[in-house]
């Protein structure tokens, strides 16, 4: 028997068995690390916040626009406002008789104000906005460029 025309299958040595098993763990990393992200990214999507904002000046309620963009302590861009509906301030007042009444404030407005957020965020117990976190129910302090106002936040979408 001739051993030198045997060809001989090549040997694999346990270092290589290693090295394919970090490159498969690798790949299967990214691979999960990518899928992640993704779900992540679209369980996210641009919020709706609906915000009360009672008893303004008109003066300051004026000087908030559509398109005015809600920004954070920082000055990043955050909320766009979308929507607003201005109303005159109601105060209770009781009248000769006693009854309690509700009667239309003679200088003060109000808005309702929709703001959409400008990147996609995910509400999980709120969403951070400066150092507050919005929820509904919450008064918190919102800022456009060149104004500050009080707001209720009355819906979250």
């Amino acid at each position: 028997m001739n051993h030198s025309k045997i060809k001989r299958l090549p040997v694999f040595h346990w270092a290589d068995l290693v090295i394919v098993l970090i490159c498969c763990t690798l790949v299967f990393l990214f691979v999960w690390k990518v899928r992640q992200t993704r779900q992540a990214t679209a369980s996210m999507s641009r919020l709706t916040i609906e915000l009360a904002v009672p008893n303004l000046d008109p003066d300051i309620a004026a000087q908030i626009q559509l398109q005015d963009i809600i920004v954070d302590q920082a000055g990043n861009q955050v909320f766009e406002i979308v929507e607003k509906v201005e109303k005159s301030s109601e105060q209770p007042i009781i009248n000769q008789t006693g009854e309690l009444l509700v009667a239309k404030h003679p200088k003060l407005t109000s808005l309702i104000l929709q703001l959409k957020s400008l990147r996609p965020m995910s509400f999980q117990n709120g969403i951070q906005y400066n150092w507050q976190v919005v929820k509904i129910g919450g008064n918190l302090i919102w800022e456009t460029k060149f104004c500050r106002f009080v707001g209720l936040v009355r819906k979250i979408a």
